[in-house]
């Protein structure tokens, strides 16, 4: 049994870490840090046995966080970026790992950040908008937090895309607004493009594998692990996701000098453009023995949502 402060648990991959953790056999006691104790996201993870520590924003409330890593084995948390305060990612980065090393009995921190973090610094476009070079330097700096942290473990996640970017409203709003209202996605990147794609269930997995077995895990005691679950084209992508929705959806894609002056004002394309870049290797996907989903077992998973979200394109 580990004891285990997870952050963000009512998110997408700390309620996933959190779920994965309790569904355990090995009786891990998870203490869920979350902003509202009565959401119902947080008493999902109370019925199944989390203990729950509300507080506030990681770079303000020190001393909830104090109180919340008190006796702890093993910290969770991601990468939380603000785009009104840019210094608020690597401020609540840094009062984690203070936390965590002030207690006196936390070992391991794992932290999740992103794919491609490893060599940002090459990145074109990076100075597109503040907020994108931001983006990345706070990853980096909060990863280096994490490495120079003196624990015994450490583990860091960088996943590629989420599949629920297509399939979760509040994650679907800033990525794919055309798409979810008219059907038509404008983006850069064209229809053979190979998208990275990771279901948020398998990071949860995967962190929780670690911390159940922080020396042997995927190389232990220390690692660095990239999380993909299937390549797809953009065309499949869509094709399946439409098919799921009952809809026909279409992809546009910018000439690049629609796509250099949409980037100019929107996060997603900046993003898009650095992909098309950095189109990586296709190296053999590493599950670390857990199987992770695919888009089509995602979309299956999710249908009702899906339907949901695309309901109102013509």
């Amino acid at each position: 049994m580990v004891k285990v402060l997870v952050l963000g648990a009512t998110g997408q991959q700390g309620s996933a870490t959190a779920r994965a953790l309790l569904s355990s056999d090995k009786q891990h006691a998870v203490r869920a840090y979350v902003r509202d104790a009565s959401s119902a996201g947080a008493k999902e993870l109370a019925a199944l046995g989390a203990e729950l520590v509300e507080g506030g924003d990681w770079d303000k409330d020190v001393a909830t966080l104090e109180k919340a890593v008190a006796g702890v084995e093993a910290v969770f948390f991601i990468s939380n970026p603000s785009f009104t305060d840019l210094g608020a990612e690597v401020k609540g980065a840094t009062n984690i790992v203070d936390a965590a090393k002030r207690a006196g009995t936390v070992n391991h921190i794992v932290y999740s950040t992103v794919a491609g973090i490893d060599n940002w610094k090459d990145l074109p476009g990076l100075d597109a908008l503040p907020a994108f070079r931001n983006y990345w330097e706070a990853k980096a700096k909060g990863e280096e937090l994490v490495t120079s942290a003196g624990l015994a473990h450490y583990t860091l996640l960088r996943p590629t895309e989420f599949m629920s970017n297509w399939t979760r409203q509040k994650m679907a709003q800033f990525q794919i607004p055309d798409l979810i209202k008219e059907g038509v996605w404008h983006t850069a990147m064209p229809p053979s493009f190979i998208l990275s794609e990771i279901d948020t269930d398998d990071i949860g997995r995967v962190a929780a594998a670690a911390i159940e077995a922080p020396d042997t895990f995927a190389g232990g005691p220390t690692r660095v692990l990239k999380l993909t679950g299937e390549r797809i084209t953009v065309a499949d992508l869509v094709a399946q996701l439409g098919e799921a929705a009952g809809k026909k959806l279409s992809i546009y894609t910018y000439t690049p000098e629609e796509a250099a002056e949409a980037a100019k004002k929107n996060p997603a394309v900046a993003g898009q453009l650095t992909r098309l870049a950095r189109q990586e290797g296709l190296q053999p996907l590493e599950h670390y023995g857990l199987k992770f989903n695919t888009f089509k077992d995602h979309l299956a998973n999710h249908l009702d949502e899906v339907k949901e979200l695309y309901k109102n394109v013509p």
